[in-house]
């Protein structure tokens, strides 16, 4: 709910406070949202909806770079919370996160983790379902996850890595658990506990469009912080075949040539000649 009017804010900055239903943001500090305030009522239906398994699926998916999708472990939803539809080998786990939901939210958002955050950030989620499939409330959730991570269930990432939504974050229809609209553009997320805006120098001085933001909207807080950075549009798609021999072709140089790459139009390339599939 809150990424949803985030937007406005990332692509224009020309808004850096974010009211959204009975919660306040100051996002030029952190978008903690343990330091928003929060009315907690009963748990809202959307958070039980089942969608359709292929779909949901293909939407967890999309949140990965192609190359990564054919091997990559995907969750889907049910009654008991997540479960594995398919076991991948390359070390990426995807599914179509609920968290916000419990909060009123009525947005789900595809995410596609890396191994570092498949082993320390996926458990929260997969958590969080659990919990969503048994109707807990929202403060029971967040009084649990917290928990979990005083008692040494759960771990903030140790190192750098990412997390793919190259699908943006997508509205769902809590009646027939059909998805609709993108509410948020696709965007890379870096693993980022305990840095604030503040770290990185965002600001209300800050005029340029798109620039990189921390987000630490999701259970857990501080503790499964982002720096989120906004995607191109043909990020996660399939190049032409011209386009991927020219890269290839650019990184071999690049090790013949001790990492330094000749300056020549890589960038125009890519910019040029992708297209969407």
């Amino acid at each position: 709910m809150l990424r949803q009017l985030l937007i406005l804010c990332v692509l224009t900055l020309s808004c850096l406070i974010v009211f959204t239903g009975h919660r306040a943001v100051n996002i030029s500090a952190s978008k903690d949202v343990a330091s928003a305030s929060i009315i907690d009522a009963g748990l809202p239906t959307q958070s039980q909806v089942l969608f359709p398994r292929g779909p949901e699926i293909e939407l967890a998916l999309k949140a990965a770079p192609v190359h990564l999708r054919n091997n990559a472990t995907v969750y889907t939803f049910g009654k008991n919370g997540y479960e594995k539809a398919h076991a991948g080998t390359n070390g990426f786990n995807c599914l179509v996160n609920r968290d916000g939901t419990q909060n009123g939210g009525q947005s789900v958002y595809p995410t596609c983790w890396d191994p570092e955050g498949s082993r320390t950030i996926l458990p929260v989620m997969l958590r969080v379902g659990e919990l969503l499939a048994q109707q807990k409330s929202a403060a029971e959730i967040r009084r649990d996850i917290d928990q979990g991570f005083q008692q040494g269930r759960f771990h903030s990432p140790a190192k750098a890595g990412i997390a793919y939504m190259l699908a943006g974050d997508v509205k769902f229809d809590p009646k027939t658990g059909a998805f609709s609209a993108t509410v948020f553009p696709p965007h890379y997320m870096f693993y980022a506990p305990g840095v604030t805006n503040a770290d990185i120098g965002m600001s209300e001085a800050a005029t340029i469009p798109g620039l990189p933001f921390v987000y630490s909207g999701y259970s857990g807080g501080t503790k499964t912080a982002y720096i989120i950075v906004m995607a191109g549009q043909s990020a996660g798609h399939v190049m032409p075949a011209q386009v991927t021999s020219r890269l290839r072709l650019l990184f071999r140089i690049r090790s013949w040539s001790g990492g330094t790459i000749p300056s020549i139009d890589k960038p125009e390339i890519v910019q040029s000649t992708c297209t969407m599939t």
